[in-house]
């Protein structure tokens, strides 16, 4: 049994010794931190002997821990390396560990990797840093050395460490709280701090592969005034922290008001001519301020030296941010290089661009670039390895297409250069497009924009092979203006590209199909029932597995948001979410079943009586409701509709109209009107809501046995909302009678737009409905003029689908006849020509 107690003595003893002698001189704060970073590395070995733990593994101080500064309360942070895939052998034997030294009050950090973990975080530039000064407490040296190997192999070169670590300081500073003269300092990170200090360090190490900062001046880097002025001023701030850390008695970096004195009499300050604090904060401010300035000069030094001259291979250096090409004729001598100049820029994110020789020489050679040309090896070789980046490769891209590269290294790409499609949906041209689309793939693999589409990228965090999203991409549209469906010819094309660039023929298959599939997810999402058992079967079958459905996800995604600005919202997003959720679950369900209609709607009906019970409705009064009900309601609302409904339907009331709305859980405002069916309800709704400018995009209409409709209207949340009970505002508009169908008005900037309307009819054999399609330019007043006509011809509405898609309309509606049957074909001609007249 080991003895806790016997740890937390030898702990404590070093606390209370170092905080003694720091109160007796607090100049030996910098050998104090030292002797308490060796007394912590003392107590983990005895105690990391005293659990027997393997020799196969070892533990690692990392951060501020690896570099021996640790004040009275500092962060211990460790790392513990294991060998690769052994987490489950030892996950037992290191949680025991760790909780031991959090039970001997060491405040720890720490994670437990193998190689392939460290691999696989590697591009975090906090991780690199953590590790750059890490050092071996004890266990298996060798681990620790193929870890450091993995560290200096990283995708970090010295310009992108600079760079990554600028930015960082700039963040940092730009917090006000962190400005260098704020009264209340944070010691650490504010402008001036320790922090900054640590960042020259940082990145002379990186570069110059020194382990301390008086090798520096021998490479006449730092001159012996700065390297004493480093010195001194880190000393400053040290005693400043210790002061800090004892007197809060825990981890402090903040000098606020109520610390500054006792710091000050801790330091040996004494009332004069001004106060103790306030020559003591004098000092501190002065301190600060030539960390700043050392700061500027040495970062400014190191730019110079790292990022305006440097040497990227035997063929391209960057200078000043430009790449250069060494050799005036090295396109014409080795013609891979239009492809490696664009791989060098990924690689290097400080590159701003290529200099306007190298531009001239790739512009006079340019032609070299043959119809085969993508075929050979080493050229399709760079193309593929250029997509493979973790950074840089949407840059990269569109300089290829700026400077007619791309154009040439994908015939079919030219084909799309400049191409406008005159149909008031897209914004761009075709190849521009295709580069936002990229770029929005892109971003779903970068973390900094990990909160833009969260399920984005926690699905992008899974994908091993990017680049095959890439192509697809960079396929999607490439056969439009082509003739026939783009998509399929675009399938053809892509497959041929893969098979030159030497894919496994998986991947090729998976590229063909997300080119040819790439509108499937969009049109199932916007224009049919997603929550219809039948109508995601169909989609899972089209998709087939989970990881292409992933694949097809992120590229749908990307798509419409590169189309067109306003064409994004987040109604969009919410079809396109449930339809992946409810798509995967199938997926995920072993046999796919679906039980009978009869079944499932006994199944809804008790699961609807148990919520009631807990929600505390009466049970009999619920069943009397649920039997007025048709089967397709229990299969067309989710329980937390059938829960709201019942909120109100189980109330008395003597209202003949109950209106009401919420946030649904798609993120846009459901409104439902309860009351008895009458003649032009849904033409009258659409009119109100229509009038005060909401935007709709779905509608429930669903009549009971005692004739008493439940409808739904979806509108995007609006500013008007904030300013109108819309609720009363629908039940007071109901009850006037009289309203008068709107004249269509072309919207002015699209009326020189020649778009006929299109009207097509489908049978929906599931439901027995007649499903109609309307396509027509998005004028004022669509929506209620086809209300208006379905109250005109006695037209039923049960469901509808409202799709805007840019500056048209694609509206889906399930409707019958007064007999509630599908339309007849004399029905449907009349309904055509009726929607044509008022559209």
């Amino acid at each position: 049994m080991i003895d806790l107690s016997l740890f937390k003595a030898q702990y404590q003893s070093l606390q209370d010794l170092i905080k003694e002698d720091f109160l007796n001189s607090p100049e030996t704060a910098q050998a104090l931190i030292l002797y308490r970073s060796d007394g912590i590395d003392q107590l983990l070995k005895d105690i990391w002997q005293s659990f027997n733990i393997s020799d196969q593994l070892c533990l690692v101080a990392v951060g501020g821990y690896g570099r021996k500064e640790l004040h009275p309360y500092s962060d211990i942070d460790l790392l513990i390396l294991i060998p690769d895939g052994s987490h489950n052998t030892y996950q037992q034997d290191i949680a025991s560990f760790l909780t031991f030294l959090w039970d001997v009050n060491l405040e720890v950090g720490h994670a437990t990797r193998d190689l392939k973990d460290c691999i696989s975080v590697i591009d975090d530039l906090s991780v690199v840093t953590n590790l750059l000064e890490s050092r071996v407490i004890l266990g298996k040296v060798s681990l620790f050395y193929k870890m450091k190997a993995v560290i200096k192999s990283s995708v970090w070169s010295s310009q992108s460490f600079l760079v990554g670590k600028k930015k960082e300081q700039h963040n940092r500073h730009q917090n006000p709280s962190n400005t260098a003269c704020n009264l209340e300092p944070n010691i650490k990170q504010s402008s001036g701090g320790l922090r900054d200090i640590q960042t020259v360090v940082w990145v002379v190490k990186w570069y110059f592969c020194v382990n301390t900062l008086f090798e520096l001046v021998d490479k006449q880097y730092l001159t012996i005034s700065e390297y004493e002025l480093l010195n001194t001023s880190q000393l400053f701030l040290f005693k400043v922290r210790f002061a800090l850390h004892i007197i809060a008695n825990r981890r402090e970096d903040r000098l606020i008001f109520q610390y500054q004195k006792s710091v000050a009499i801790i330091l040996g300050y004494v009332d004069g001519d001004f106060l103790a604090v306030e020559t003591f904060m004098k000092d501190y401010y002065q301190t600060v301020t030539k960390v700043s300035r050392l700061n500027d000069i040495l970062l400014q030094l190191l730019e110079d030296e790292i990022l305006n001259t440097q040497y990227l291979n035997s063929r391209f250096m960057v200078s000043h941010g430009y790449i250069h090409s060494i050799d005036e004729r090295i396109f014409i001598q080795i013609p891979s290089t239009f492809i490696e100049i664009f791989l060098l820029i990924a690689k290097h994110n400080y590159v701003c661009g290529i200099s306007a020789k190298t531009l001239r020489q790739m512009q006079t050679s340019i032609n070299l670039i043959d119809c085969d040309y993508y075929k050979r090896r080493n050229n399709n070789r760079l193309f593929i390895e250029l997509l493979q980046q973790n950074q840089g490769v949407n840059k990269a891209l569109k300089l290829m297409n700026r400077y007619g590269i791309l154009e040439r290294y994908i015939p079919a790409f030219g084909q799309i250069m400049g191409l406008m499609q005159y149909d008031l949906f897209h914004a761009y041209t075709v190849d521009q497009h295709t580069l936002f689309v990229i770029r929005n793939l892109r971003r779903f693999f970068v973390s900094e924009f990990a909160k833009e589409f969260i399920l984005c990228s926690e699905i992008a965090v899974g994908i091993q092979k990017p680049e095959l999203l890439l192509l697809a991409g960079l396929f999607h549209d490439i056969a439009k203006g082509r003739g026939r469906e783009h998509a399929q010819l675009g399938a053809i094309d892509v497959r041929k590209f893969c098979q030159y660039h030497q894919l496994k023929t998986n991947d090729i298959d998976l590229v063909s199909q997300l080119v040819e599939k790439h509108l499937l997810m969009s049109m199932v999402a916007q224009k049919q029932d997603i929550g219809d058992f039948e109508v995601i079967k169909y989609f899972a079958e089209q998709v087939s597995t989970v990881e292409f459905l992933e694949f097809l996800y992120l590229l749908t995604v990307a798509d419409i948001r590169a189309t067109k600005d306003n064409l994004w919202n987040s109604w969009k997003d919410s079809l396109l979410k449930k339809l992946f959720y409810n798509t995967k679950k199938y997926l995920e369900n072993s046999n796919g079943q679906r039980p009978s209609v009869d079944q499932r709607v006994q199944d809804i009906k008790q699961t609807i009586i148990n919520n009631s019970i807990i929600q505390g409705y009466p049970i009999s009064e619920v069943e009397k409701i649920l039997s007025t009900l048709p089967k397709d309601y229990y299969l067309r609302y989710d329980m937390s509709d059938v829960l709201w409904h019942l909120n109100f339907t189980t109330k008395i009331t003597v209202d003949k109209i109950i209106v009401s709305s919420r946030i649904s859980q798609y993120n846009v405002v459901d409104i439902l009107i309860l009351c008895n069916d009458f003649k032009g309800l849904f033409f009258k709704l659409i009119s109100i809501l229509e009038r005060l400018g909401l935007d709709i995009v779905d509608a429930k209409i669903l009549t009971t046995k005692n004739n008493k409709v439940y409808n739904t209207i979806s509108v995007l949340q609006d500013e008007a909302l904030e300013h109108i009970n819309i609720n009363q505002r629908i039940k007071n508009e109901l009850d006037n009678l009289d309203v008068s169908v709107r004249i269509t008005h072309d919207i002015y900037m699209y009326q020189y737009f020649d778009h006929k309307v299109k009207v097509s009819f489908s049978l929906n054999e599931q439901w027995n409905l007649t499903q109609l399609e309307i396509n027509a330019l998005n004028k004022q007043g669509v929506l209620s003029n086809i209300a208006y006509v379905f109250s005109e011809l006695n037209i039923l509405l049960i469901n509808a689908r409202i799709a805007t898609m840019g500056e048209r309309v694609e509206d889906v509606f399930f409707i019958s006849n007064a007999k509630n049957e599908p339309l007849s074909m004399a029905e449907k001609l009349i309904l055509k020509e009726s929607l044509e007249e008022k559209l």
